[in-house]
């Protein structure tokens, strides 16, 4: 009788979504570079698709993720959105603003548009065009004790509004040290 009563509770718990899974228990992993001096909590089904800890020669650090796809409605395809983490330590960058000149430059401003988020004054919308594909994004820059940060999310117009929450929530966790 007790079995089945155990029983019964998982399967009430289940069926309401109240039972916890063990991945839901470990949701996600630290991801840290100690050289430029940031870490975060990443999500355990997002994708680490390449990182460089520390580049001598270009004086930066990336990290890029890819998150779990999702079906746009645009599109009428599944799409992988991407995140990314990029920090310099380059002297000729000195302030966000500089940071923002500077970015800008390195991509191809005659296929990207930067507009300037309302609601935050160091935020970019993003819009970019490559062979005829769009993209949307949102980029944030933070520069913090002579170190220069780029917060990046990609998506297409299909898919950027599905995620854009997601971004957020894990740019207001990211710790720079």
């Amino acid at each position: 009788m007790k079995n089945t009563i155990t029983v019964l509770i998982l399967i009430l718990f289940q069926s309401y979504g109240l039972a916890q899974t063990t991945s839901q228990l470990n949701v996600s992993k630290e991801y840290k570079n100690e050289v430029y001096k940031f870490s975060v909590q990443v999500p355990n089904d997002w994708k680490l698709y390449g990182q460089i800890v520390d580049d001598k020669r270009n004086h930066k650090a990336i990290v890029d993720w890819g998150l779990p796809r999702i079906y746009s409605e645009l599109e009428k395809t599944n799409i992988e959105n991407s995140i990314s983490i990029t920090a310099y330590k380059k002297n000729d960058i000195n302030s966000v603003e500089e940071l923002i000149t500077f970015e800008y430059l390195r991509i191809n401003p005659t296929e990207t548009a930067l507009e300037i988020d309302s609601k935050h004054r160091n935020a970019r919308i993003i819009h970019f065009s490559k062979n005829g594909v769009e993209f949307k994004g949102k980029s944030y820059y933070v520069f913090k004790n002579g170190i220069s940060y780029v917060v990046n999310f990609m998506a297409t117009p299909g898919t950027f509004d599905k995620n854009i929450v997601k971004f957020e929530e894990f740019y207001n966790q990211i710790n720079f040290l």
